[in-house]
This record gives structure tokens, C-alpha cells and sequence, in this order.
């Protein structure tokens, strides 16, 4: 059996070493800024007057909207009521995870949280929210033609493969921001 001389240049990490205390405590109030955004953001939205005053007209918006585009597509019978929107054969309604305002709020609390002066996370938090909410208006379109051509697999397009692609591009952006706005600059 040979004996292999040891490396003396390059000093063995541990396993078990700690972070040093600085990007500890900069870890630590990234985590804690971005939880106290979500629940910030989460907590507006539930309080009654905002709830009814804005989230459900949102909804609303986004119904007629969808609905029109729809129409403007070539889709026929395509109503919006309320929040859903419907034609003789389908029909969905904008509830609250329907509406991006959660993935959103998501995206906006990563930039926030993240350590980087204010005019990128301006651009980033403008940015953001219209890439979220045009991502979304595609969401509900693509979910009323899956519904209404394939109905059986309506659900697994919306809880599983919608769900996936906007927490993939929601976190696709926030590294975007990051490299041309953050980085870069």
C-alpha cells in the first residue's frame, strides 16, 4: 500500500463550520424581510375592505377580460359573470390563487428581502409585476381552452403544471432581476 503525501496548500473545510457571523445575520434578515412581506402582502389582501374593495373586483376585472380576449380569439358564447367566466360547454371562476396576487407576492418579496439598493428593486418590483400578472392572463386563457377541449385534464394543467411554470418563471425572474439589475449594476 502506497502512501499518498497530503495536500498542505489548501486548507480542509469542515463539514461543520459556521458561516461567519456577518453573512449569517445578512442570511437572517433576508428570510425575515421576505416572510414578513408574504405575510404583510397575504394579510392586506384578507383584511374586509380590501378583500371586497379590491381582490374581488380584481377578479371581476380578470373574468370580463378573459372573457372578451377570448371572444376576440374566436371563441363564441363566452360570457364573463362575476368573478367566472363561462360558455355553454365550460366554465371557471377567478378565485383567490387564481389571481396572481399570491405568486406576485412571492416575486415582490424576494426583491424586497434582497439586499440591493432601491432603484433596482423599483425596476424590479414594476417589472415583476407586470411579467406575474401577463403570465397569469395567459394562465387563465390557456385553463379555459384546456377546459373546454379537454376537460379531464383541466385539473392537472391547473393545480400541477400551471402551478409549476409560475413558481419556475416567478423564480426565472427574480434571477433575471438579479444578474441585469442587481449584479450588473
Amino acid at each position: 500500500m502506497k502512501d499518498h503525501p497530503q495536500r498542505t496548500d489548501a486548507p480542509h473545510p469542515s463539514p461543520n463550520r459556521k458561516r461567519p457571523p456577518s453573512l449569517r445575520k445578512s442570511l437572517i434578515r433576508v428570510y425575515l424581510v421576505f416572510g414578513l412581506c408574504l405575510l404583510a402582502i397575504f394579510t392586506i389582501t384578507m383584511i374586509r375592505p380590501v378583500y371586497f374593495g379590491v381582490v374581488i373586483p380584481f377578479n371581476e376585472f380578470l373574468a370580463w377580460s378573459t372573457a372578451g380576449m377570448l371572444r376576440l380569439l374566436g371563441s363564441e358564447g363566452v360570457v364573463a359573470q362575476g368573478t367566472g367566466v363561462s360558455s355553454p360547454g365550460f366554465g371557471f371562476t377567478v378565485a383567490e390563487g387564481c389571481n396572481g396576487i399570491y405568486a406576485l407576492a412571492i416575486v415582490l418579496a424576494g426583491i424586497i428581502a434582497f439586499p440591493s439598493r432601491w432603484k433596482p428593486k423599483l425596476a424590479g418590483l414594476i417589472m415583476a409585476t407586470v411579467f406575474v400578472m401577463a403570465l397569469n392572463y395567459l394562465r387563465l386563457l390557456t385553463l379555459w381552452y384546456a377546459g373546454n377541449s379537454f376537460a379531464w385534464l383541466f385539473d392537472t394543467i391547473h393545480l400541477y403544471v400551471w402551478e409549476f411554470v409560475i413558481i419556475a418563471l416567478g423564480a426565472g425572474f427574480w434571477y433575471f432581476w438579479y444578474e441585469k439589475f442587481v449584479k450588473a449594476g
